[in-house]
């Protein structure tokens, strides 16, 4: 039988001319194609209230958290800064429920940008709501001009279940201007830009594993980011 996984949904916020487009939920389809090609099932999760994620994990396997939005600063009781984008504090209470209790009964998961933010803050760890602003050191360019689906900077990656999927010195494209500032107990650093910006969290299983790029937009042309979903699916 096919492991299902859950694929968190955004949510169109902007107006839209059609009635069944204002606040759709919507999950990026290569994301649904490389569950698929890893011999998984995917299921879309839009957000629901806090009391109703229980249920919603009885039928999950494993869970891929995605980009978006923002993540809503008082999580970390802190105060928005003049650079915070947009957010979506539904979405946030929904998704750092559904990691709280998903770690809680050891469903596996897997953070993709947005998604390694809501992890970390999750499970009490903390961002930069700005790069630009916050972090000096800041020597690379990681809101990218080139499109979605090219690499730009290359990651090192230190021993762990992430290198062995996507290798030492991956290639990666950089959407972000929020990145994990301190990491949640329990999360380990297994990655890293050359300007020092944390590119992948991992726990001592990779029960929870998280990166700051977009593999599901690269994995068509580079193998390496399929083999990330490949073993995501393997964990579960």
């Amino acid at each position: 039988m096919s492991k299902v996984i859950g694929i968190t949904a955004d949510v169109l916020l902007d107006p839209m001319p059609r009635i069944n487009q204002q606040h759709a939920d919507f999950v990026p389809r290569p994301a649904v194609d490389a569950v698929v090609t890893t011999g998984a099932l995917p299921v879309a999760l839009p957000h629901l209230p806090s009391d109703q994620v229980s249920s919603l994990l009885n039928p999950l396997d494993g869970i891929i958290l995605t980009g978006g939005p923002d993540v809503d600063p008082t999580f970390m009781d802190q105060e928005p800064l003049p650079a915070l984008g947009v957010t979506n504090r539904d979405r946030d209470l929904f998704e750092i429920a559904l990691v709280q209790q998903a770690v809680a009964r050891h469903i596996p998961l897997l953070g993709i940008c947005r998604g390694a933010h809501i992890i970390n803050v999750a499970l009490g760890g903390t961002l930069y709501q700005d790069l630009v602003t916050q972090y000096p050191a800041k020597q690379l360019k990681h809101q990218q001009a080139a499109p979605g689906d090219q690499p730009t900077h290359h990651v090192t990656v230190t021993a762990s279940a992430l290198q062995v999927a996507v290798g030492r010195h991956p290639f990666v494209n950089s959407r972000h201007h929020q990145a994990v500032n301190l990491p949640a107990a329990g999360l380990s650093v297994v990655a890293r830009a050359d300007d020092g910006v944390i590119e992948g969290l991992e726990n001592a299983d990779a029960s929870v594993q998280a990166v700051q790029w977009h593999p599901e937009n690269l994995w068509q042309h580079h193998p390496e980011e399929l083999d990330l979903f490949q073993a995501f699916t393997d964990r579960l």
